[in-house]
C-alpha cells in the first residue's frame, strides 16, 4: 500500500480491522457475505474474467451495500473488488469530517478497507480512492487481466482504466449483479419480512388516521412516524400521499390539502431495514365509498388474488399479465390497469420486472412487490401492494396489513 500524507485532521480515530470490529453491527454472519463472494467468483471464472469492479454512489447503493454493507451517507464514490480468486477489497471517499468511523465504515464487513478524503473536502490533491485502486489492482495481480466492470459510474472507470491500465480488458458486467440479487437466501428473507412488517406499520397508521381535516403532510407524518419506531434505517423511497382528485394520479408527494367526506385516498410508501427495503400500497375512502368507489377498490383485489392464485416458481410473467388483463377485461376496468410489478432487496428494483408479454420467469426465492393498479384519472387509484416471496408450488405473502380499510 502507498504511503501517503493526508490532510489536515484525517482520519484521527483509527478504521483498521480490529476497530472496526467492535462496533460493526451486520445484517448477516459474515459467512453470508463470503456466500455471496463464492457465487460470483464461479460466475467469473466462467467467463474467464479475472476479476469484478463495481462502482457505487449515493444514488447507486444497492450492490455496494449487498456487497460490503456500506452505507453512503455523504454522497461520494465507492469501489469495491472481488477477484477470482482470492479476498475483495473496498475503498470510499464518501467520507464526512475527515473521519471513516463518522461516515459508517463500521459497518464494512470487508477486511481490506481504504479510504480516501472527498474531492470537495481538499485544498490540495491526495490519495483517491482510484490511486488505492491501483494499489489493489497490482496486488492482487489483476493489472494484466479480463476484468469485469459495473455500476453507475462504469463509463468514467473504464475511461480511467483504459488511461492508466490499458493491458487490462474491460468487460461490461452490468448483467451481472441484478441477476445474482434477484434470488435471495432464507437470511435475505427473513430481513425482508422484517423491512415488509415495518412497511405495515406505516401503512396501518396512515390509513387508521384518515379523517375529515388531517392533512396529507399529516398523514405522511405518522406513516413515518411509525415505520421509524418499528425499526426503519431510511425510508426506501419518497412516500406518495394523494387525496381526492389528486389520487388519481397515483405517485404524487404529499401536500397541505386537508381531507374531505368521500375523497379517495391513495399511499405508496416503504422502508430500509438493515439496507433491504420494503414498497407496499393501500387505498380508501374518507368515510364510506360511493357502490363506483368500492367496485373499483374491490376490482383492483380480485386481480391481484387471481395472478397469485396462479404465481409460483416456474410461472412466465407474461401469462400472469394475461391472467390480470382477461380479469380487467370481464370486470369492465381494463382501460385503467397498469399491470406492474418489481423485485425488491438492497434497493426497491432489482429482477423481475413485472410486464405484459414479458418471458421472464419466477424463480425459488425472489422476492418481488406486485401491484397491479387501476389508476382512473380525477377519480383515484386503486392499488393493493404486496410483497411475496416465490415458493416452489405459491408465493407467500409478507404483507400483513389489512387490504380493505371501508
Amino acid at each position: 500500500m502507498r504511503e501517503v500524507k493526508w490532510p489536515y485532521g484525517w482520519g484521527r480515530v483509527p478504521y483498521d480491522r480490529e476497530m472496526r470490529e467492535k462496533w460493526m453491527h451486520l445484517p448477516f454472519p459474515v459467512e453470508e457475505y463470503e456466500a455471496r463472494m463464492d457465487r460470483l467468483r464461479q460466475r467469473l471464472r466462467g467467463l474467464n474474467w479475472a476479476g469484478l469492479i463495481v462502482h457505487g454512489t449515493r444514488d447507486d447503493r444497492a450492490a455496494i451495500r449487498y456487497l460490503a454493507n456500506y452505507e453512503d451517507f455523504y454522497g461520494g464514490e465507492s469501489l469495491f473488488v472481488l477477484p477470482a480468486d482470492g479476498p475483495p477489497a473496498f475503498m470510499t471517499n464518501a467520507v464526512m469530517h475527515s473521519e471513516p468511523m463518522h461516515s459508517g465504515i463500521q459497518e464494512c464487513w470487508v477486511p481490506d478497507v481504504r479510504c480516501a478524503p472527498h474531492p470537495r473536502t481538499l485544498v490540495a490533491p491526495t490519495t483517491s480512492i482510484y490511486d488505492h485502486l491501483g494499489d489493489v489492482l497490482k496486488e492482487r495481480a489483476l493489472d494484466r487481466a479480463a476484468l469485469g466492470v459495473s455500476g453507475a459510474g462504469k463509463a468514467a472507470l473504464s475511461n480511467w482504466l483504459a488511461g492508466t491500465h490499458p493491458s487490462v480488458r474491460v468487460e461490461d458486467a452490468g448483467g451481472l449483479l441484478p441477476g445474482a440479487m434477484a434470488v435471495k437466501s432464507d437470511a435475505e428473507v427473513d430481513v425482508l419480512r422484517a423491512a415488509a412488517s415495518i412497511a405495515d406499520a406505516g401503512l396501518l397508521a396512515l390509513m387508521e388516521a384518515v379523517r375529515e381535516g388531517v392533512s396529507e403532510y399529516e398523514l405522511a407524518g405518522e406513516a413515518n412516524r411509525a415505520m421509524f419506531a418499528a425499526g426503519a434505517e431510511d425510508t426506501a423511497l419518497p412516500i406518495a400521499v394523494g387525496s381526492g382528485p389528486r389520487s388519481g394520479f397515483k405517485h404524487v408527494p404529499p401536500s397541505s390539502r386537508k381531507l374531505q367526506k368521500g375523497d379517495w385516498v391513495y399511499t405508496d410508501l416503504g422502508a430500509r431495514c438493515m439496507g433491504y427495503c420494503s414498497d407496499m400500497s393501500r387505498n380508501r375512502t374518507v368515510g364510506p365509498p360511493t357502490d363506483a368507489q368500492r367496485r373499483l377498490m374491490e376490482d383492483q383485489i380480485e386481480v391481484v388474488h387471481a395472478v397469485m392464485d396462479e404465481a409460483k416458481a416456474g410461472s412466465r410473467i407474461g401469462d400472469l399479465a394475461d391472467v390480470a388483463e382477461a380479469l380487467a377485461q370481464e370486470k369492465g376496468v381494463a382501460d385503467y390497469l397498469y399491470f406492474r410489478g418489481h423485485g425488491i432487496g438492497t434497493s426497491t428494483h432489482v429482477p423481475p420486472s413485472f410486464a405484459p408479454g414479458s418471458d421472464a420467469v419466477l424463480e425459488e426465492k425472489m422476492v418481488f412487490c406486485f401491484e397491479p393498479m387501476l389508476v382512473k384519472y380525477g377519480f383515484g387509484t386503486a392499488c393493493v401492494e404486496h410483497m411475496y416471496v416465490v415458493r416452489k408450488d405459491r408465493c407467500e405473502n409478507l404483507s400483513t396489513c389489512p387490504e380493505r380499510f371501508w
